[in-house]
């Protein structure tokens, strides 16, 4: 046999390069998936939202689940870091909690935030889909026990009540700003989120020193 023929046949086949952006991918996935949810999304509807051919996408995710729960996580991490921010600051800790309430007020009412493949994904799919709700409620737990340790530094500043319960509070605080953005989705205005915000403020043993450094001058967000 001639020995070109040979080599060639023991030489492995070298991978084609793939020519698109795994991230890219699925981030335009995520968007996909964040505006119709996972059931309502089509093989096809992804497929155009993605750029790739049908056998791209198995090779290089192995279907749309698995597309679907590298979106889910991706935006799942991104929804934690945003509220992880409410820890680092140079305000004192009762003034970013009401920067976290008036963000979420301005970014999401009427519907002007993108739709969140976290919180679609939660409500469509935590009921059948255990990696999903795992997945979810840990979610949700960071972020109340963010929420919390912000507000036992606004306890340890002088700004809350020292007697009250900030595990409880960070979950309160937790369900009412993620409770803002499910409402903004709906076209709920910027005002009326930004009202329920501040009368949650409102719900909790701000001292006189919190009153003081909160102010009165919130801004016309109408």
């Amino acid at each position: 046999m001639d020995e070109s023929v040979n080599n060639s046949i023991r030489r492995p086949m070298m991978a084609r390069p793939r020519s698109f952006d795994e991230a890219d991918v699925v981030a335009r996935a995520r968007e996909a998936f964040a505006e119709t949810g996972f059931a309502g999304t089509s093989l096809d509807t992804l497929l155009e939202a993605t750029g790739l051919a049908r056998q791209s996408l198995y090779n290089a995710f192995g279907g749309k689940k698995e597309l679907f729960i590298r979106a889910f996580l991706s935006d799942t991490a991104e929804a934690i870091e945003a509220v992880e921010s409410i820890r680092h600051g140079s305000d004192s800790p009762i003034t970013r909690i009401r920067a976290q309430l008036v963000k979420m007020a301005v970014a999401h009412g009427a519907a002007q935030a993108p739709p969140s493949l976290f919180t679609k994904a939660a409500v469509e799919l935590s009921a059948r889909d255990p990696e999903v709700a795992s997945t979810a409620a840990a979610a949700f737990e960071t972020m109340r026990t963010h929420y919390a340790a912000c507000i036992a530094e606004a306890q340890e500043a002088g700004e809350i009540d020292g007697a009250a319960d900030a595990d409880s509070l960070g979950a309160f605080f937790c369900a009412v700003i993620e409770g803002m953005g499910t409402l903004g989705a709906t076209g709920i205005p910027r005002a009326t989120l930004l009202d329920i915000g501040f009368t949650s403020l409102a719900a909790i043993p701000i001292t006189e020193l919190g009153r003081a450094r909160l102010g009165t001058n919130d801004g016309d967000w109408s």
